[in-house]
């Protein structure tokens, strides 16, 4: 495969993940419409899809209206170039710049702004219950048996199972080059040399920067689990006793998925260590004076475990 083919499948690719507009949207335009494509091996739990709308809802805040809506005029654009409408295909490309120069007013300073964010969620659950760590656990016995035996590639699958995350990808517009980059293309077009303006689009497209970030699911669910005790101790309708023994149930529950992601590889004991002791200290002070600053203290524990166990795909 030569070097422009290469460019025209990647930017391809780019196309796809633009092109579904009724999907994907920014929080600014639509906030009723997602602002991420989502795909999920399983459903997943109720404390599951909490926590995967908290962290989209949290990324989807830094996506620009006007750099979503580039990079779809820009594939539309080609698509035009692609039909032989060279006036849609400028028309289009004209938008786009008055847009990006919008973005850029706003953001001088800004080399890559957010235009798209897509999650994608893999959790693996051995039953209706999900997963625990004596599940967990027999199955990494079971591959270190394997490996034992020398059948490494038998452990290898075994262990491939062993994954409870959400993978957040970032497309986003580099703007110090996007800009230009299209300005130049549309001037190709006005000098009637479509071919040369196609290609030159296919390599705008392909100047968008993806990252991803993957982020545990356990800890996002022992987060939501957290969250939802937290406000029990000010529910009304509930005794002292009966919010009480609500919130014992809720962070042994947040507990258990944290040692479900400790034995999933995600993270050394020693990084569990404050919130554990955290969210232990907060069960003796339930309902008293103290209480406020123990969940204060639960809550920043957890957000520097959470930034500590965020990390780049490889």
């Amino acid at each position: 495969m030569n070097s422009h083919k290469l460019k025209k499948s990647a930017a391809t690719i780019v196309m796809v993940l633009t092109s579904a507009a009724s999907i994907v949207q920014p929080v600014s335009a639509a906030q009723t419409t997602p602002a991420a494509a989502v795909s999920s091996a399983t459903a997943g739990s109720k404390e599951t899809q909490a926590a995967k709308r908290k962290l989209l809802g949290e990324k989807q805040v830094q996506i620009e209206h006007e750099a979503l809506e580039s990079i779809t005029g820009t594939q539309n654009a080609l698509l035009a170039l692609q039909k032989q409408d060279g006036k849609k295909a400028m028309a289009l490309l004209k938008e786009v710049s008055g847009k990006l120069g919008i973005v850029l007013a706003k953001y001088p300073a800004l080399k890559l702004i957010p235009a798209n964010v897509e999650a994608d969620v893999e959790d693996f659950a051995t039953s209706d219950h999900g997963t625990d760590v004596k599940q967990v656990q027999n199955l990494l016995d079971q591959a270190g048996a394997l490996l034992d035996q020398h059948k490494v590639q038998d452990a290898r699958k075994m262990l491939a199972q062993l994954v409870s995350e959400v993978r957040i990808t970032t497309t986003s517009i580099p703007l110090g080059t996007f800009p230009a980059a299209i300005k130049d293309a549309s001037a190709l077009i006005d000098k009637g040399k479509r071919d040369e303006a196609e290609a030159a689009l296919y390599d705008v497209l392909n100047m968008l920067v993806k990252t991803t970030e993957i982020i545990p699911l356990p800890v996002l669910r022992s987060e939501a689990l957290l969250t939802e005790a937290s406000e029990l101790e000010h529910k009304e309708d509930l005794s002292q006793q009966a919010s009480r023994d609500a919130i014992l149930k809720l962070t042994q529950e947040a507990k258990n998925e944290l040692q479900l992601a400790q034995t999933l590889g995600y993270g050394t004991q020693d990084d569990y260590k404050l919130l554990y002791t955290a969210i232990d200290d907060m069960k003796d002070v339930i309902h008293s004076k103290k209480s406020a600053a123990a969940w204060d203290k639960v809550k920043s524990t957890f957000f520097d475990l959470k930034n500590k166990l965020i990390y780049p795909a490889k």
